[in-house]
């Protein structure tokens, strides 16, 4: 049942996405370059409709399952259901937002109320615990923080969809490792959807990676990052273990690294927050010569070592949990020191240049 719904979830988002490449250059939606941009030629971004096609049909057909009796313990389950109606929404706003554009503010009241109506029928996190510290409940405030967790990561994920073929690569990787704790938990159903959602991004990624054909725009990526926060609020409410949301977050840790160290970084200098800008670590990397995919492995590698340490998180004992949170936090910071050296040095390199070039 499990592979069975994975390669259904794969073939359509293949299927569609490339259906999708047509559609949006007879309707003109197409990613224009700009200062922002890392292409040169206007690019269709309409391919998030084959991941979320990918998500609704295979949660559809395990709802189908499920009612008939077909898939015997896995049943479809409040969670996929709320799951699927949070996926629904943000990605039609997305599709909405690519077809005719939203204002900024009128895009994110817009997930702002999807995210509330989904708290406030029963998806929250209710405790937080570290280390040998906790639970300690939320109490009023579990709604407050599971909105903005959830509005927060699908923005988050929109703003690092960027370079080809890394969100693709990246919600298939965390997707994964969710699954991963779902089976570990006892959660067939979330097991069942975060592979759907592997499916479907390696069924798109051929088309975003390593030459982008299409990009996953708004509808995807947005989609995506709702998704995938609503998993690790599910698998936390879920399990009794109150180490399992640093485990989850350790999973997702890259992401919320870059962009929690950018925003951070633009405050300090000043910077309009809310303006456009290419000064993620990824972009960074980009602006020195890296390639493409150069870039997407180098977070592949560092996804799968972070979901690693998650997974070893969790499972170990308190006196382990320290050390792997310590050797974590080293490698961040260690990502983002090479990031500043190779700029130093790219730098260095650039004022020998001139200084050689200069008439005697």
């Amino acid at each position: 049942m499990l592979g069975f719904l994975f390669i259904l979830s794969a073939l359509v988002a293949y299927i569609v996405t490339r259906v999708t490449i047509g559609l949006s250059f007879r309707s003109g939606v197409l990613d224009l370059p700009n200062e922002r941009s890392s292409h040169s030629q206007p690019v269709p971004r309409l391919g998030g409709i084959g991941i979320f096609a990918a998500l609704v049909l295979s949660l559809a057909v395990f709802g189908l399952m499920s009612v008939t009796g077909w898939v015997g313990k896995a049943v479809f389950t409040r969670d996929v259901s709320l799951m699927l109606l949070a996926g629904v929404g943000m990605a039609l706003t997305g599709v909405y937002d690519d077809f005719h554009g939203m204002t900024p503010a009128m895009k994110l009241l817009m997930q702002f109320v999807l995210a509330g109506v989904v708290v406030a029928l029963g998806v929250r996190i209710e405790s937080v615990g570290i280390l040998s510290m906790g639970p300690f409940p939320l109490g009023i405030l579990a709604f407050p923080l599971t909105v903005f967790w959830l509005t927060g990561f699908a923005n988050i994920f929109n703003f690092m969809d960027g370079n080809n073929g890394l969100a693709a690569v990246t919600a298939a990787v965390y997707s994964g490792f969710f699954s991963l704790f779902a089976s570990w938990q006892g959660r067939p159903d979330l097991a069942v959807t975060s592979l759907v959602i592997v499916g479907g991004c390696l069924g798109f990624l051929p088309y975003n990676f390593p030459r982008a054909r299409t990009f996953m725009g708004d509808t995807g990526s947005l989609l995506l990052g709702i998704v995938l926060a609503l998993l690790v609020v599910q698998l936390v409410q879920s399990s009794p273990n109150p180490a399992l949301l640093i485990g989850l977050l350790l999973v997702c840790g890259v992401y919320l690294w870059d962009s929690g160290y950018t925003l951070l970084r633009r405050l300090w200098r000043g910077e309009n927050i809310f303006r456009a800008h290419r000064s993620h670590l990824y972009q960074r990397l980009a602006q020195l010569g890296l390639s493409h995919a150069s870039i997407t492995g180098l977070y592949l590698f560092l996804h799968l070592l972070m979901g690693c340490l998650g997974l070893v998180y969790v499972g170990c004992t308190n006196n382990l949990r320290g050390l792997i949170l310590a050797f974590a936090g080293l490698t961040l910071v260690g990502f983002t020191a090479a990031v500043y050296w190779l700029e130093h040095r790219a730098a260095r390199a650039k004022r020998q240049a001139s200084g050689a070039t200069l008439p005697e």
